[in-house]
């Protein structure tokens, strides 16, 4: 059905610019918070990509978690929707 909601958990990607040769630390510090789900290393003109999925507070919580991280130069975040497209 074109348009319809689909029920399952709020997910963000957050895209993580770290300082060169801190790749392998900050991952390790991420993969240990709550609500995160999957963490890459990517090349690219960011270094990390994380999946968080729970509610927009819990999301929000994590987020601010990972820009605590020493050796995080920059974040973007992309929400996903909540409508699901064919």
């Amino acid at each position: 059905m074109v348009g319809a909601f689909v029920a399952f958990k709020k997910r963000a990607y957050l895209l993580i610019e770290v300082d060169p040769g801190s790749e392998v630390e900050v991952i390790y510090k991420i993969k240990k918070l709550d609500k995160i789900t999957n963490v890459d290393f990517v090349h690219g003109e960011f270094d990390i990509v994380c999946v968080l999925e729970g509610s927009y507070s819990e999301i929000d919580d994590a987020i601010i978690a990972v820009r605590k991280i020493s050796h995080i130069r920059k974040t973007t975040t992309l929400t996903a929707f909540n409508t699901h497209l064919e």
